[in-house]
């Protein structure tokens, strides 16, 4: 019989953008119905295209898909009219391949595959083509809007918590380190508190561009985070000075006190140096505990 024992099950999930999504396109489909669209699927289309995480996301999106529908809009347009044969295979071959290289010219690489959709089912479209032409920006750019406004006025994407996490976690694991660059006398890889760095620094990077209705007090926000990633990569620059010593050198009877006050407590017997590599050990540990120190009360505050 087959052994089922190692299989993983996997949960069932619906979470805020998978409904905010599906939201997004019933409304479009409605908007679209009101005004007897006769392709309904391309407000759709413009909906699921629009829905991404963050608003500074979508409006990005937005933005390269207006282009892309006015590429392929406006390039259509201008190839029926003036190519009688337009309808023919290879003319609309053709024509794609004009309408690649633009969006590639433009940089509008996201907006290829709505341009040529929207190409083909112009030049296949047959008579009244302005209007169809006018029609297919209408649906799709109903769709944008609308996917666009569900997801800034439905619960805004916001990775505050996640980017607060990733400072606790940091703070958590520094003091491990210190035991055993200090007391142990080991050489602790401060990779850990490097890849709280790096999810950080991405978590920042998303927070500091999104377009929100609150931008102004989230400015305040994102200078706090910036301001606590600084210290965490003093943090760790100073721990890869530490590592790097071939001589540990012995803490002084200060940075004795400041690592009791955090629990880390130093045998006698390797503390109080003063000879050259313990100056330059307390050098680099009174840096580390100062970042550590100012890092813990913005953390506090």
């Amino acid at each position: 019989m087959p052994s089922f024992r190692g299989a993983q099950h996997h949960r069932l999930h619906v979470g805020l953008r998978t409904f905010k999504t599906g939201l997004a396109v019933a409304l479009a489909l409605l908007a679209a119905g009101l005004r007897d669209a006769a392709s309904p699927i391309f407000a759709a289309i413009g909906a699921i295209g629009a829905m991404s995480r963050t608003l500074h996301d979508s409006w990005q999106v937005c933005v390269t898909q207006f282009a892309g529908i006015l590429i392929g809009c406006t390039f259509a347009y201008c190839y029926v009219t003036l190519l009688p044969f337009y309808g023919d295979p290879g003319a609309i071959g053709l024509g794609l391949i004009a309408v690649i290289a633009v969006c590639n010219f433009l940089r509008l690489d996201y907006a290829i595959s709505l341009s040529c959709i929207v190409f083909v089912s112009i030049c296949l479209s047959g008579d009244n083509v302005f209007w169809y032409a006018v029609n297919r920006f209408t649906d799709t750019a109903t769709g944008l809007i609308i996917a666009y406004a569900v997801n800034a006025f439905i619960k805004p994407y916001n990775n505050r918590g996640a980017i607060l996490r990733e400072i606790d976690a940091f703070l958590q694991e520094a003091p491990g380190l210190l035991h055993d660059r200090v007391c142990a006398e080991r050489y602790p890889d401060p990779e850990p508190l490097r890849r709280h760095l790096r999810r950080m620094d991405d978590e920042l990077e998303i927070f500091e561009q999104q377009v929100l209705p609150f931008k102004k007090g989230r400015k305040g926000d994102a200078v706090y985070f910036r301001g606590c990633f600084r210290l965490m990569e003093r943090m760790v620059q100073e721990f890869d000075a530490l590592s790097v010593m071939d001589v540990p050198g012995r803490p002084s009877a200060e940075n004795l006190r400041r690592l009791g006050e955090r629990g880390i407590e130093v045998p006698l017997a390797k503390s109080g140096g003063e000879d050259m590599h313990s100056q330059v050990m307390n050098y680099h540990l009174s840096n580390l505990l100062d970042a550590y120190t100012y890092l813990e009360e913005m953390r506090r505050g």
